[in-house]
């Protein structure tokens, strides 16, 4: 038979989960429970999983937005007409467009 896993509070989780009590009240209640640990080391775990946090949702932020690539509107409809009617073909259309364009612009 398995012995059952002992689960033991570590520093960090008795921190993390005390919110944003005082240092100073932390440091109190730890010490009830037979944890010591300095000012100094609870600011430092609250700045790291603090920046752990941010990290985390940019990183989710870039996932979940969209690229803007070719996938997009215009893109899209770019890729679509390129595959219709021919790259060589497209490029060319474009290139009629831009000098109609710039020629407008010239007045």
């Amino acid at each position: 038979m398995a012995k059952p896993k002992k689960t033991t509070l570590t520093k960090t989780d008795f921190i993390l989960a005390q919110g944003d009590v005082p240092a100073k009240v932390v440091i109190a209640k730890g010490k009830a429970i037979g944890l010591e640990f300095t000012d100094k080391y609870v600011h430092t775990i609250r700045s790291v999983a603090r920046d752990r946090k941010l990290r985390d949702a940019h990183r989710a932020a870039a996932k979940a937005a969209p690229s803007g690539g070719a996938s997009s509107g215009a893109g899209a409809l770019l890729l679509a007409v390129a595959a219709e009617v021919g790259l060589g073909r497209a490029i060319e259309l474009l290139q009629t467009e831009r000098r109609r364009v710039v020629a407008m612009l010239k007045g």
